[in-house]
């Protein structure tokens, strides 16, 4: 069994606070003067607010002169800062007069609990009490295992404002670079985690991954390279998956 050992969290004391997500948004390729912001909220709770760039026109030969093109939008998000829509306008959105300021955070609109507006440090954020989860096992890690059936045990804290509803995990494995042909079977084969999670508690998933459906490796060592993606369906907005990668040893060789 391949042991990844979660960071131990020393002091633990959960506080109750809104949780902050960027309201997201991908500019266009060479964009400046970004701005991304929240200004209100809508009847259906959700953020609107301005959703702007400037990008450069064509420009070639001679003492050219790009001319900057402005981009004003107006976009609405979800209280995750998922974005719902976009509708270009005339002219950029009007940010109204600020209702307070802590630290990078200027805040221009609050709905209940909630609140929506712009960070200095350069993104637009909403900040909403929610359930929420964080990996406690080390994520993003590299092992080298054997050419045999492997466990990962991947333990995370549900460390938000209530508790995490978690409604399903699935797994999947993907082959890293070039001479591997098959990236062998993960599974999901247990779990500690019930289906609410209390604030504070930490629960498990286990996964089993199976190198041996790999049937051969154009590597001429016998090594195998692959790399499992689990990710957990729960009601907490977008969250990174725990991912692992692996070398395999002893994989045969493929026949030229």
């Amino acid at each position: 069994m391949h042991l990844l050992s979660p960071l131990v969290v020393l002091g633990f004391a959960h506080v109750a606070s809104a949780y902050e997500y960027h309201l997201q948004f991908t500019p266009q390729s060479g964009a400046r003067n970004l701005v991304v912001a929240g200004y209100q909220f809508d009847a259906n709770n959700d953020v609107v607010g301005n959703c702007s760039d400037d990008t450069s026109s064509p420009c070639s030969g001679r003492g050219c002169h790009s001319v900057p093109v402005h981009h004003y939008n107006t976009c609405s998000w979800d209280l995750f800062g998922n974005l719902i829509s976009l509708t270009p306008v005339s002219s950029a959105p009007v940010a109204p007069q600020p209702m307070s300021q802590t630290g990078t955070e200027i805040v221009y609109a609050v709905s209940g609990t909630s609140s929506t507006g712009r960070d200095t440090r350069g993104f637009g954020f909403v900040s909403t009490p929610s359930s929420h989860y964080a990996w406690q096992t080390p994520n993003g890690g590299y092992a080298v295992i054997p050419y045999a059936v492997d466990a990962i045990t991947a333990t995370l804290i549900s460390d938000g404002d209530v508790p995490l509803n978690l409604t399903g995990a699935t797994v999947a494995s993907f082959v890293t670079g070039g001479y591997t042909p098959s990236p062998g079977t993960a599974t999901v084969s247990g779990s500690t985690c019930p289906s609410s999670v209390p604030v504070g508690s930490t629960c498990s998933v286990t996964v089993s991954y199976d190198p041996t459906t790999i049937v051969c490796t154009n590597s001429p060592y016998g090594y195998g390279y692959a790399k499992i993606d689990l990710s957990l369906a729960t009601d907490a907005g977008a969250h990174p998956d725990f991912t692992e990668g692996f070398t395999i040893t002893g994989v045969p060789v493929c026949d030229d």
